[in-house]
């Protein structure tokens, strides 16, 4: 447990934080969800547009964010190249 005034802020702070990135962190996976459901350009630049933006914060890393963007963007043109045939 911690000692000081200082720790115990401290404590504080990251639970404030913790919350706040994992609130960002499940955004971006509901985001992620909706785009798989449903294959649409829109909901590819929200996953897109989402991962840059928790990147920018520092909330993920940039490349779980590149990986995130492939993956949706293969099931997207994968779905597309199915309805074609």
């Amino acid at each position: 447990m911690a000692n000081t005034k200082a720790n115990i802020k401290s404590i504080r702070k990251h639970a404030r934080q913790h919350a706040r990135n994992v609130s960002a962190i499940s955004s971006l996976k509901t985001t992620m969800k909706k785009a798989r459901n449903e294959s649409s350009s829109e909901n590819l630049s929200a996953v897109y547009k989402k991962a840059d933006s928790l990147v920018a914060k520092g909330k993920i890393s940039k490349n779980k964010a590149n990986r995130i963007k492939s993956r949706i963007a293969k099931k997207n043109n994968k779905e597309k190249n199915a309805s074609k045939k």
